[in-house]
């Protein structure tokens, strides 16, 4: 089975990026579980603090994570530089979540 060309990145450095990217949204939702459940800190997304602590909570996160970087990859050989810059600036926003999460887990745990 053959990966359509409109489908292929070429570039090693963007299918990386999306890649880390899906996995530091997915280690927020993961974070944020164990900090929410155990009583340690709350969700600032209205939208998902409703679903904190429940078993449908991680399969939206992972869900969005994953239907995220797919538009990303879908959309990367039509606007390489705004997809490229897209996911730089999440990657860096997600990353400082997740390691402010890591830094609440370590002085609340």
């Amino acid at each position: 089975m053959k990966v359509p060309e409109s489908l292929r990145i070429e570039s090693r450095t963007v299918r990386y990026l999306l890649y880390a990217l899906f996995g530091v949204i997915v280690a927020d939702g993961l974070i944020t579980q164990f900090l929410v459940t155990g009583g340690h800190g709350s969700e600032a997304n209205p939208f998902l603090s409703a679903w904190v602590g429940h078993g449908w909570f991680l399969v939206i996160k992972v869900g969005g994570a994953f239907l995220a970087t797919l538009l990303l990859w879908i959309n990367y050989n039509k606007k390489p530089r705004a997809v490229y810059t897209i996911a730089v600036v999440f990657l860096v926003l997600y990353t400082v979540i997740v390691f402010w999460n890591l830094f609440v887990c370590f002085l609340a745990c």
